[in-house]
């Protein structure tokens, strides 16, 4: 026994010894449990939509109001043609918008019969079809209020922009490449460097007459490129046998994707830079930023949906702004002039990320 228990004294030194490896310990079933906990939620709430009254009667500002009451949508515009609402789509982010046609209160009163048009955003299929169905129930109160019976009185005529088949690839694909990137660009990025780092031959390398950003860089492009195939071959794949479109530029697609693989591949440094073992640098990629990018870029669950903290902290995730952007180039045919505002969020952490990493590994020399 005495044995054992000198053995577990050493073991339990040894750990509390490598504080990162226990502060990871310790805090990430309380990550798990908050991510998953505040992430995971089908309700939507403050939804932004356009609403284009070509009544504006009383009815259908009593229609409007009502849906602005629901709390499930905010108004955001009101516009006058349906070039104004194409307009919102793109600069506004709108995920729905409504249409009222003329003579709405008169059409209600003696047709007892009014069809409402909605053009919904299906680039992300789970939140239009929610979105449609708070539309579908305020409505259907909004007539029995009217009428006094149960008996609908409007119609909806919807339109599906950017996935008119509703098809899923559409929008797993961007996140599937997000992913794949994190994976391949940073963890290994970070693990390599950390390795170097764990065994001393970082040290040789950085006094060696070589410029450092020489090093690093050396030691992170073979992974880029092997990223870079990986995401060509996802979008060959899903164009050729999912028939995905790709509505915009695709030098401006392949441009975005390398922006946010030079962006993952500073995070990989940045972390390495953080760390001393491979294990560390292991843990903190896949739980501080694989996991994150999985749950608050808005792939698998819509941010508008999180509570204000959590939609804060997405932003401070390349993924989110990534997908936003190559969402845009493939679903909506966007072009750079706007996705600037992505693609220079991802520029300025890359170089952010760049920056501390070769100011901390000039400190390990």
């Amino acid at each position: 026994m005495k044995e054992l228990r000198q053995i577990l004294k050493k073991e339990f030194t040894h750990i509390f010894r490598d504080k990162i490896t226990l502060f990871l310990v310790l805090a990430i079933p309380i990550m798990l449990v908050l991510l998953f906990g505040f992430t995971i939620s089908t309700d939507i709430r403050h939804a932004n939509i356009s609403v284009m009254d070509l009544s504006a009667d009383s009815q259908s500002k009593a229609l409007i109001e009502k849906i602005t009451a629901s709390g499930y949508f905010e108004v955001v515009s009101y516009p006058k043609t349906e070039s104004d609402i194409n307009h919102d789509f793109k600069d506004k982010n709108i995920k729905l918008a409504i249409i009222i046609p003329q003579n709405f209160e008169e059409q209600l009163t003696n047709e007892r019969f009014v069809t409402i048009q909605i053009i919904s955003d299906v680039s992300d299929m789970n939140v239009a079809s929610v979105l449609n169905n708070y539309v579908k129930a305020i409505l259907y109160s909004f007539t029995e209020e009217y009428n006094g019976n149960s008996s609908s009185a409007i119609e909806l005529c919807t339109e599906m922009r950017y996935n008119p088949e509703a098809n899923s690839v559409y929008m797993f694909v961007p996140g599937i490449i997000t992913l794949i990137m994190i994976i391949v660009t940073a963890l290994m990025s970070s693990i390599t460097l950390s390795r170097e780092v764990e065994t001393g031959t970082m040290r040789m390398l950085l006094i060696a007459p070589v410029k450092k950003v020489y090093v690093i860089i050396g030691k992170v492009i073979p992974y880029m490129i092997l990223s870079f195939i990986s995401t060509i071959l996802i979008l060959v794949i899903s164009v050729l046998v999912f028939h995905m479109p790709i509505n915009g530029s695709v030098w401006l697609l392949l441009f975005v994707c390398i922006i946010f693989m030079l962006t993952a591949a500073s995070c990989g440094m940045a972390i390495s830079a953080l760390v001393k073992t491979q294990l560390d640098a292991m843990m903190i990629t896949m739980m501080g930023l694989f996991l994150p990018t999985a749950l608050l870029s808005g792939f698998l669950f819509p941010i508008d949906n999180m509570p204000y903290f959590f939609q804060l902290l997405a932003n401070i995730f390349p993924g989110k702004w990534f997908i936003i952007a190559i969402k845009d180039v493939m679903l909506k045919g966007s072009s750079f002039i706007d996705i600037w505002e992505y693609v220079l969020i991802l520029f300025g952490m890359a170089s952010a990320l760049m920056f501390i990493s070769l100011t901390r590994l000039d400190r390990r020399r």
